[in-house]
């Protein structure tokens, strides 16, 4: 076996991404996901042949901001092997290795260079996969574990299948803010772009103090938001202003497309100004969310990716939120 070294636009990165006919059929949920890679934070991408056969891939991560115990970390991203653990541990220890290289005390995964791109493995598939979540095989966090990975972080998502809402806690709240001259309204998507620059600095503010947060670019954060453009539906994303129109809240939600019965709606961000006087924004988007997956016809909303004992759990079991799936963050120490 031998390691190669490329990155997108290498005239060998086709062994990379050949690595995934290895492991899934053709009709797997996996082949519908976009793939991606994190160029402002990637070192390289690797591939291991066995003779010319591609058949295990990671990318090596070094976020100069990307810190663990107080001490520098890397991350091993994109990653995909084929159920051979001598394979993945070849894969995993030439990663760990150029991670000491480069300084790093912690490799940390699987993470695609930051908690704003693809990270965390599932732990189990007992129900399908929604639109926008990473799928792969279970095994890959048995690879990790066998080469000395130990989790670091749990996380959940839930399903709410009553979508109840207008409990009178949120209610006072929802007016409480109105009287304060707060605007709840949708995104406009004829200034998406102004939109985006304007919560740019709002979900910088609201995520800073969240586990492993390290900053994201206006143009990267611009990027990312454009590449789901085409999913958005604006009267699923909410953006609440001051009387001064400051945004100080934002929600971002999606039709589930993968979704067999019925309408799933997927609330996958939820974040408000810091400062304490906007504390219960989150639950008072969050009903005007649920209300409006009512009136729509959606009989389930999942929300999404939420860190165990996070504020978000707390929105999840105000409205009846029942956690369905569980992933997991590892990192090895070096």
């Amino acid at each position: 076996m031998k390691i190669v070294e490329t990155k997108p636009g290498a005239p060998d990165f086709h062994l990379f991404e050949s690595v995934l006919k290895k492991i899934y059929p053709e009709n797997s949920v996996r082949f519908k996901e976009f793939e991606n890679i994190n160029l402002e934070f990637l070192h390289a991408c690797y591939v291991v042949l066995d003779g010319h056969e591609p058949l295990a891939r990671a990318s090596l991560y070094l976020n100069p901001a990307l810190n663990y115990k107080a001490k520098k970390a890397s991350s091993i991203g994109n990653y995909e092997c084929v159920d051979e653990q001598d394979i993945s541990a070849f894969l995993i220890n030439h990663l760990a290795e150029r991670s000491r290289e480069a300084g790093k005390a912690f490799l940390i995964g699987p993470m695609n260079g930051s908690t704003w791109d693809n990270y965390r493995f599932s732990d189990h598939h007992n129900f399908p996969n929604f639109l926008l979540e990473p799928y792969h095989p279970l095994y890959y966090n048995q690879h990790f574990k066998s080469l000395d990975f130990n989790p670091i972080s749990s996380y959940t998502s839930g399903i709410n299948s009553d979508l109840v809402c207008d409990f009178d806690n949120v209610l006072k709240l929802e007016e409480s803010f109105k009287q304060e001259g707060v605007l709840i309204r949708n995104i406009n998507m004829d200034d998406f772009e102004g939109e985006l620059n304007k919560l740019h600095q709002l979900v910088t503010s609201a995520f800073k103090t969240n586990f492993l947060y390290t900053p994201v670019s206006k143009q990267t954060f611009l990027r990312k938001y454009m590449e789901v453009s085409k999913l958005i539906n604006p009267e699923l994303v909410l953006i609440a202003e001051d009387s001064a129109e400051n945004l100080i809240g934002f929600l971002f939600a999606y039709e589930d497309l993968y979704h067999q019965n019925g309408k799933c709606m997927v609330v996958k961000t939820i974040a408000r100004d810091p400062e304490r006087k906007w504390s219960g924004l989150g639950h008072v988007m969050a009903n005007q969310i649920t209300r409006l997956a009512n009136k729509q016809g959606f009989n389930c909303m999942v929300h999404a990716f939420m860190i165990e004992d996070g504020t978000s759990t707390g929105v999840s079991k105000q409205f009846l939120g029942k956690v369905f799936k569980n992933y997991t963050l590892y990192a090895k120490k070096l």
